[in-house]
Formats: structure tokens, sequence, C-alpha cells
């Protein structure tokens, strides 16, 4: 014989007790839930904008480095000063200020580079420093 639980009732005689959730059960289930849920979409926001800033930065070294490489590279000996300017790579116009300043060897000069994501970004992005040579003239050389 089976044993069932079950209930007596005067109306309608043995029923048998229901098994399921109760509402409060339900809700606290779906608040459980929604709370993961927002924590789940927080994380990947964060990770979203990480990755963006790490790109950025990425972008930022090279254009630090062209313009390094393309000052190394010209046959002109470049005066002391501050300059800025704008310089587009990757589809953005990327903000550069340059400080040129002599040191004390007579052949090298100091560059440093900030690079500013947009124009009125008070902190640069990324910031590098490098040195030229004086460009060597040709010479011909003795044979």
């Amino acid at each position: 014989m089976r044993s069932e639980n079950v209930f007596f009732s005067h109306r309608e005689g043995f029923i048998k007790k229901q098994s399921g959730f109760t509402l409060i059960e339900i809700v606290v289930a779906l608040l459980v839930i929604s709370i993961a849920l927002g924590a789940v979409i927080s994380t990947t926001a964060s990770s979203v904008d990480m990755a963006d800033h790490i790109r950025n930065k990425t972008i930022a070294l090279w254009v630090a480095k062209n313009y390094l490489s393309e000052m190394a590279a010209e046959k002109k000996w470049p005066d002391t000063g501050k300059t800025s300017a704008g310089i587009e790579m990757n589809k953005h116009i990327w903000m550069l200020q340059s400080n040129i300043i002599q040191t004390a060897n007579t052949n090298m000069k100091k560059v440093e580079v900030r690079v500013f994501f947009e124009d009125k970004d008070k902190q640069p992005l990324l910031s590098l420093t490098g040195f030229i040579n004086r460009p060597v003239l040709n010479r011909s050389m003795k044979r």
C-alpha cells in the first residue's frame, strides 16, 4: 500500500497535497537572479571599457613612436621648444604635443612626446621620451 499525503476537506472529501513553489519563493528566486545578472552586466561593461582604453593607449603609442621615428629619419636638426599637432591614425585625430630640449651633449636632443585622445583632455593618454642625434651629412668615403 502506498502512502500519500492527503488532506480531508468537508466539501470535497479527500484531496492530494499540492506541491510547488509559493509566490514568495518565486519572488525571492527572481530577486537573486536579477542581482546576479546585474553583477554580470556590470563586469562585462567594465571589461569593454578597459579593452577600449587599452586599444586607445596602444594607438597613442604608435602615434608617439611614429613621430619620434620621423624626427630621427629627417635630415634636419629640429629647433628646441614646444610644438603641437593633430595626427590622424585609425580614423581619429590624435593631439600630439612635443617638447624638444637640448641635452648636455650638443649632438643630441631630448624629445618629450605627449599624446591626447581629445583636444580638450587635461591628462595625456600617453607620454614618451626619446632622443635624437644630430644628422650626419653624407661625406664621401675615402677609398
